[in-house]
């Protein structure tokens, strides 16, 4: 093997322990967004399904928020929800699901942090929030 040869495989050697760091950083950051976007659209659905639930016939905030959670706890990665609003007196859960009647709509609200997958940084999770809001259904006799 040439000189040449050897100096160019050292070179190749060099650029490929520079490079490869950023590389996977920017795969880790692409499969954490995914992830995070995934759950995020689920928060959303699950809080509508669970509006939806309770504005039909009837229905009250905690049925609200047993049908959100019960949707919701699928798409979660390593956490779970609780039944809490803000402004009680006990302390913030992690992820929780809050229902409110507002007279005319069922509002459903879900907030709080959801763990990161790939912890690159020193943080304690990925923020999460979602509110819907859906018109009670009035049927004429």
């Amino acid at each position: 093997m040439s000189t040449r040869e050897r100096s160019n495989r050292g070179t190749a050697l060099i650029e490929f322990a520079l490079a490869w760091p950023i590389a996977l950083l920017l795969a880790l950051g692409t499969v954490e967004t995914a992830v995070w976007g995934s759950e995020t659209f689920a928060a959303r659905s699950a809080a509508l399904a669970g509006a939806r639930a309770a504005a039909a016939a009837g229905g009250t905030p905690a049925l609200a928020v047993d049908v959100t959670r019960r949707i919701l706890s699928p798409s979660l990665v390593g956490v779970s929800t609780s039944a809490w609003c803000p402004g009680q007196s006990q302390v913030s859960p992690a992820l929780w699901v809050c229902a409110s009647d507002l007279g005319d709509a069922m509002q459903v609200e879900i907030g709080g942090v959801v763990p990161v997958i790939v912890p690159l940084v020193g943080t304690d999770g990925l923020r999460l929030h979602a509110r819907v809001a859906v018109q009670k259904e009035v049927f004429a006799r």
